[in-house]
């Protein structure tokens, strides 16, 4: 058991994959948090699933690990591996990998949601890319074979329990943004200090979001959802560059511009769930309509094909 928290494990995994280290360099970005973001929102706009329920999902178990990840981490406080090819300066603590932890429950999530292909090819994907996202932090130093072991089961474990409720018909995704939200709330207290703007303003903004849209009519028109879109992806930029501009973590860097950051997130996160229902009031506008006849879209869903 030791030796999955021993740097000496992560220099012969290295070593064994040596000539393909490059390769991870890139494919570690497959668990970034922005990436899987844009994944579950893309799918949550678009997605073929019948319910605004299960399209959202991946949203609330993506957002509910990135809140785990970071609680845990604040309890466990391990530091990261120091290896003379681990990144220097890189924040936060190894344990869990939030980078295996939201690659397993989101992928895995896009699993049993998606219905393109067969779901044993969806599985097959969905695992390599996970087992890819894991080895490559343990690769690049970032983390012990034993971060990214317990990351991939706690995600996993998020996915097979959302699967459960929504199985036996009790699944909520409001019920979901709560609980992110309460182990967000609880993370400073934990003992974590990164990222806690971003957690906590995304699963705030999410249990908002639902409850503002849950029971709303929501806009069939794939155009008018984009042209609304566009907005949102603006101000989520506008936001990120703030954060670049000022530090990793503007929380860390300016405490007073914490709830500035927070507030922002809130307001993203909500418009990104209630948009297909504000898309209601310019669906017959002309220029919508254009669009919606001219981009390949079969009511609301990208049609791959045309």
């Amino acid at each position: 058991m030791d030796r999955l928290w021993d740097e000496q494990s992560n220099v012969v995994v290295r070593e064994a994959v040596e000539p393909v280290v490059p390769f991870f360099e890139v494919a570690t970005h497959l668990g970034d948090g922005a990436l899987l973001v844009a994944i579950g929102v893309i799918l949550y706009w678009f997605g073929e699933r019948p319910s605004q329920r299960e399209r959202a999902f991946v949203i609330s178990i993506g957002i509910a690990a990135l809140a785990l990840a970071i609680g845990i981490k604040g309890i466990f406080a391990l530091p990261r591996p120091s290896l003379v090819f681990s990144p220097v300066g890189y924040p936060g603590y190894t344990f869990p990998s939030a980078h295996a932890l939201g690659a397993a429950a989101v992928y895995g999530a896009l699993t049993v949601t998606m219905r393109t292909g067969t779901f044993r090819l969806r599985a097959m994907i969905a695992t390599a890319i996970i087992a890819v996202v894991a080895m490559s932090r343990v690769v690049l130093g970032l983390h012990y074979p034993g971060d990214v072991i317990v990351g991939v089961a706690i995600g996993l474990g998020l996915v097979w329990l959302g699967l459960q409720w929504r199985r036996e018909g009790r699944f909520r995704p409001g019920l979901i943004f709560l609980f992110a939200t309460a182990v967000a709330l609880l993370a400073p207290f934990l003992g974590s200090s990164i990222y806690l703007s971003m957690t906590i303003g995304s699963a705030a903004g999410g249990a908002i979001g639902w409850y503002l849209v849950a029971d709303r009519r929501i806009s069939q028109s794939g155009a008018a959802i984009m042209t609304l879109g566009i907005t949102g992806l603006i101000g989520l930029a506008a936001i990120r560059g703030v954060t670049w501009i000022v530090g990793i973590d503007i929380s860390s860097a300016i405490p007073g511009l914490v709830l500035v950051e927070m507030l922002g997130y809130v307001l993203v996160t909500a418009f990104v769930l209630t948009l297909p229902a504000l898309a209601v009031t310019v669906e017959d506008h002309p220029m919508v309509v254009s669009i919606q006849r001219s981009l390949p879209f079969h009511g609301r869903r990208i049609s791959v094909e045309d």
